[in-house]
């Protein structure tokens, strides 16, 4: 770098131009390479900061040092050669700022950049553009000058010196009154970054996020956050990233839970009670078929974090390759199962025809295709791919949907635009697997024990499946199909806090994954997770029940006798299964089984009791609240009495 720049420079300027190289918390011979610079150049001196004080960090002391006109840095992999970054200064004028742009026409970057590097450039430019009104298209590009005038009066204001350091230097010029331009460039994308695009591009968002907080009326929440960080991240031990991976799972899926609940509440305005009853009878039973198919979710997951860790791609992709191969069977087994029993399905779920049938059977069979390729990337913790896909499926769902009710297909509409969606998302999660992993593999070996844990997983998970999503079927049974359109709207808000939380255990499955054992981190990561749970889940349970009528306003057009009290009821009986949750995932995540045994015993015992107390829809909801808190407290004697986390709580 010092060899391009340093001539090119020194040749037109001579002793009207400095460079100042900031080491800081360098382990290579930098400092010495610069002297030998300096000795030849009395342009060039070195800025010596023992600790690694970040990107921003080594730009403000840089700062602080500079004595010229005007104040400008570049990255130091050579990425910006010296005449693009002259162009700056020949284009500066009048301005407080110019920053050079990879995207801006006219622009030079060669090679082209790898494509989730070009996605997250977007993503975080949006972002920026959204929360600070930067009109800027490349707020990252290395390469900027800045009046120094400008530098003096902004500097004391920056405190971000880490990824969003970049958006704040602009962002205090814009607010100190200072124009900024931005120019094309030319640059040479540099091989050998050490930058993990997934990892730095979570980083530099939730940095976005803290950096409007802080300018915000809610600045407060980042001092919340300071006084509670020693004990979300000790000193001295490695950081889990649960809350930057829950905020981002759940920031990302926020979309698509608007477009569900759009979804599900201009269904339930356009369709019949009795309509709507078959649509969100077959989307339950989806919802309880899924708990199943999840087991394999679940072990692509835990397999696939063991690998990553491990380095170990080949294995992943060898995976995924076997298990399509081995759904082949299963699948036609279903299809010719769903076509042999249709007529008995009808007449269990009182339908008129076989089309909720067969569509639910093929969302299954793409649910199977769907589970391999999504637990892969939770398990890599590409939990971005994860948001984003889960967002455009539900935006297709919402459209689609809206378009064939439209058309007058009702539930047979409703349940066609589930099924395309989530198709779409399956081959977009495919894509996304491929481009991370690529398409070589060793054979079709799959991970020993991959079958049995997947065995396992599906027990426990079947039961807990009975627990959250039995009731809407219960109650189609055994009441009419008005009585269970009324139900059905009435617990959607319940069930929506229910799944509220869920993203919290998707951050923590593979941070907690192992063969058997504890520790202590991991156990800190299940503490930090149920808190996140209670506090998002309690949140809007209490929205559940302090305004029952308002949320019930917004779903339909009409509110039913007892509708308010049942929304009340349910909320308080999923409450429970909340916390289960996060103790479920976390007991699976470390391969043991044990807390199924209360499962079941629960789940027996809910459905039984329904077979005993169905005259009213209150029974029902009642006895799944007593079997929550039941399930509950005996999975929390359960984990407690694990060995393994006896150990890692130092009670051996």
């Amino acid at each position: 770098m010092l060899e391009a720049y340093l001539p090119y420079f020194t040749s037109r300027y001579g002793d009207k131009v400095e460079f100042l190289v900031v080491v800081n918390g360098s382990t290579d011979e930098t400092e010495e390479v610069v002297a030998g610079f300096a000795a030849r150049y009395s342009q060039v001196r070195a800025i010596v900061e023992p600790e690694p004080i970040g990107k921003g960090g080594a730009l403000m002391v840089g700062f602080r040092h500079a004595q010229g006109e005007w104040v400008g840095f570049v990255d130091a992999d050579g990425s910006t050669p010296p005449e693009a970054f002259h162009d700056l200064v020949e284009n500066i004028g009048q301005a407080g700022g110019i920053i050079a742009s990879r995207w801006a026409k006219g622009s030079q970057v060669s090679p082209r950049q790898p494509f989730d590097r070009r996605v997250a450039s977007r993503i975080f430019n949006l972002m920026t553009r959204t929360l600070f009104g930067l009109r800027l298209t490349d707020t990252q590009c290395g390469a900027k000058l800045i009046r120094r005038e400008a530098i003096q009066a902004i500097l004391p204001h920056l405190g971000i010196t880490r990824w969003a350091f970049d958006v704040d230097l602009l962002f205090q010029l814009r607010r100190a009154g200072y124009a900024i331009k931005e120019i094309p460039t030319i640059w040479h994308d540099v091989e050998g970054s050490k930058i993990q695009v997934g990892k730095a591009s979570t980083e530099m968002m939730m940095a976005l996020v803290r950096l409007r907080l802080i300018y915000s009326p809610f600045s407060w929440v980042v001092k919340l956050y300071g006084l509670v960080g020693p004990w979300i991240h000790p000193v001295g031990e490695a950081r889990d990233y649960l809350i930057t991976h829950s905020l981002v799972l759940f920031i990302g899926t926020q979309f698509g839970n608007i477009c569900n609940m759009l979804f599900q509440i201009i269904m339930a305005r356009m369709l019949s009670n009795a309509e709507y009853g078959v649509l969100f009878a077959a989307l339950s039973a989806l919802m309880m078929l899924s708990m199943p198919l999840s087991a394999l979710n679940g072990a692509v997951t835990h397999f696939t974090a063991l690998f990553s860790a491990k380095g170990k791609q080949e294995k992943i992709i060898a995976m995924m390759v076997g298990l399509f191969r081995d759904l082949l069977l299963p699948t036609v087994l279903l299809v010719l199962m769903v076509v042999l029993w249709r007529q008995d399905l009808m007449r269990a779920f009182k339908l008129d025809s076989p089309g909720p049938v067969y569509l639910v059977a093929g969302t299954i069979v793409l649910l199977l295709l769907g589970s391999v390729a999504s637990g892969v990337l939770a398990g890599m913790q590409a939990f971005e791919w994860v948001a984003l896909i889960g967002n455009g499926w539900t935006l297709l769902r919402l459209v689609l949907g809206i378009v064939l009710a439209l058309l007058g297909l009702g539930a047979i509409g409703g349940l066609t635009a589930n099924m395309v969606g989530v198709l779409i998302s399956v081959a977009l999660s495919l894509a996304v697997c491929i481009s991370l992993l690529g398409r070589h593999w060793k054979g079709l070996k799959r991970p020993v024990g991959l079958y049995s844990y997947m065995g396992g997983y599906m027990m426990t998970v079947t039961a807990f499946g009975v627990l959250t999503s039995a009731d809407v079927l219960l109650v189609k049974y055994y009441f009419t199909p008005e009585e269970a359109g009324a139900f059905s709207k009435a617990t959607m808000w319940a069930r929506m806090a229910f799944f509220l939380p869920s993203p919290v255990c998707s951050a923590m499955f593979p941070k907690v994954t192992s063969t058997g054992e504890s520790s202590r981190a991991n156990h800190r990561t299940l503490m930090k997770a149920l808190v996140l749970t209670g506090l998002l889940g309690g949140g809007i349970g209490l929205v559940s029940l302090a305004v029952p009528e308002l949320l019930l306003g917004i779903l339909s057009k009409e509110i039913h006798p007892g509708q308010a009290n049942i929304l009340r009821c349910m909320a308080l009986a999923l409450a429970p299964l909340t916390l289960l949750m996060v103790l479920l995932n976390y007991e699976l995540a470390q391969r043991r089984f044990r807390i199924m045994i209360p499962l079941y015993l629960c789940a027996g015992g809910y459905v039984l009791g329904v077979m005993r107390w169905h005259e009213t829809l209150f029974q029902v909801v009642g006895v799944l609240g007593a079997m929550s808190v039941t399930a509950l407290g005996l999975s929390l004697v359960v984990v407690k009495s694990s060995r393994a986390v006896r150990g890692a709580l130092g009670e051996k």
